[in-house]
């Protein structure tokens, strides 16, 4: 955070006003700050310009603010709470929850002293709550672990903030959002998140507000990224700090990369270069698809291609869910395949083939049988759980060209949301453990059933990585 104090001429003030033009902070808010002694980091006031949309009908009402350690995300959402939200909505109640590290008081005057010198407030350290003369008010939380949060349940509060919110499960912040409604006429509730990548809470921060911001199909949600480069007052030894971190940590706390952490399964994927937007398939590239058989649990279906020229292999189409039938799966898979895609082959799991039910005639079907009915010829595929393993770290790795040897559409959400979130089996750490949503992989690794290593010559230029056999 900036202070009016590190702003003494009036041409770095033009220049951060200009920079919160650029980000849309509306004018009202951009001098209500400087007055309150309050100057937002470069990019914290795209996150100020968003907290302002919550106000109209169909505006985001949750904002999380992620990525590495230090980029000032703590105090600009107490900023938005405190020196815009409650002094332009008169009687308005913000819960603000933060993870402690040390006491709940001495946590919470450090900020306040920071934040609101030159604004009107009354600070009650015994009920550590932040009161201002409209009657709008902050009630400031604190918590070692989610079971501490219970106490906030089931009271009332028009808005929140929420530290370190990866360290809290999916279904305690669920119970948390129970809390947060209001019954003020003019005023869309709305919640602030802060966070870094890892945690108990990494699966579902992601899939709710990194995803969508990734796939371009926020609607309620908006996502805010950042690093410590952001913010130009970290001490040079924390930086220094950051910048040492090596490994899954140092990518999660120094990058802010939301695709690694420690004890993943794959730590080689990487968003950007493992995805691609969908693009039109050559007609003569080889097609074929993998399912996972799924009822209770989700069933997927993979379609993909490779490229003649240089072997990579694309994954271009997706279906996914759970309670669908035998019958149904293998409509889903016929009707989402055109006529012409001239698919070579489609691999499914050999158990399929032993999954057996009696017609009223007596009749003993497989489920391998009941696809065949519906016009899809299955082929049995490698389930060798650490042959599949090995392959798929070989193709997320790079071909001679020095991209990966495989590529996902990014129309296939479910396979690029669960295989990065994939961990290693504790018990078999050359495997991925099983208990996860896995579905899409073994889908995947079925993809993979017909392609081998070729070795050759050294001398040679040729393609060291998997080929289709007789393809």
């Amino acid at each position: 955070m900036a202070t009016t104090a590190t702003i003494k001429n009036t041409k770095a003030l033009a220049k951060y006003i200009e920079q919160a033009n650029l980000a849309g902070m509306p004018k009202d808010q951009t001098e209500s700050f400087i007055r309150s002694g309050y100057i937002a980091l470069p990019r914290m006031t795209y996150f100020h310009a968003v907290a302002r949309e919550a106000d109209r009908d169909g505006g985001p009402i949750e904002i999380g603010m992620g990525g590495a350690r230090g980029p000032g995300k703590s105090h600009a959402a107490l900023a938005q709470i405190g020196l815009d939200d409650c002094q332009r909505y008169p009687g308005v109640k913000f819960l603000f929850l933060r993870k402690l590290a040390k006491s709940a008081q001495e946590s919470f005057e450090d900020l306040i002293q920071k934040l609101f010198t030159y604004t009107e407030h009354n600070y009650i350290p015994s009920r550590n709550k932040l009161e201002f003369p409209n009657g709008s008010s902050i009630v400031l939380g604190g918590f070692n672990n989610e079971s501490e949060i219970d106490k906030y349940l089931g009271i009332e509060y028009d808005g929140l903030g929420l530290e370190e919110a990866t360290q809290i499960s999916k279904r305690k912040y669920d119970m948390l959002m129970g809390s947060i409604r209001t019954s003020k006429p003019g005023w869309r509730v709305r919640k602030y998140l802060t966070t870094n990548p890892g945690g108990i809470g990494h699966a579902w921060f992601k899939e709710k507000f990194v995803m969508p911001h990734r796939m371009g199909t926020e609607q309620f949600t908006r996502f805010i990224p950042s690093t410590y480069k952001d913010n130009p007052f970290l001490s040079p030894d924390y930086v220094y700090y950051l910048e040492s971190l090596e490994g899954g940590l140092g990518k999660a706390w120094r990058d802010g990369d939301w695709d690694v952490f420690e004890g993943m399964a794959f730590p080689q994927w990487d968003y950007e270069r493992h995805t691609c937007e969908p693009f039109q398939i050559p007609t003569h590239w080889p097609k074929w698809r993998a399912v996972d058989w799924g009822y209770s649990a989700p069933f997927c279906g993979l379609w993909a291609a490779r490229n003649l020229d240089n072997q990579r292999i694309f994954v271009y189409r997706e279906v996914y869910g759970p309670g669908f039938t035998d019958v149904q799966q293998a409509r889903m898979i016929r009707e989402n395949t055109a006529t012409d895609e001239m698919i070579k082959a489609s691999f499914m799991d050999p158990a399929m083939w032993s999954r057996n039910r009696q017609d009223k005639d007596g009749k003993v079907y497989s489920t391998a049988d009941t696809y065949q009915d519906e016009g899809i010829f299955p082929n049995k595929a490698d389930n060798d759980r650490l042959s599949g393993k090995r392959k798929v770290d070989r193709m997320l790795g790079n071909l001679p060209d020095g991209d990966p040897g495989i590529v996902i559409f990014r129309n296939c959400k479910n396979t690029i949301r669960t295989i990065p979130e994939l961990i290693y089996d504790a018990h078999r750490p050359e495997d991925v453990d099983t208990t996860q949503e896995d579905h899409a992989y073994d889908a995947l690794r079925y993809l993979l059933t017909d392609i081998q290593e070729k070795k050759q010559p050294q001398k040679q230029q040729a393609n060291p990585f998997m080929q289709l056999k007789g393809w």
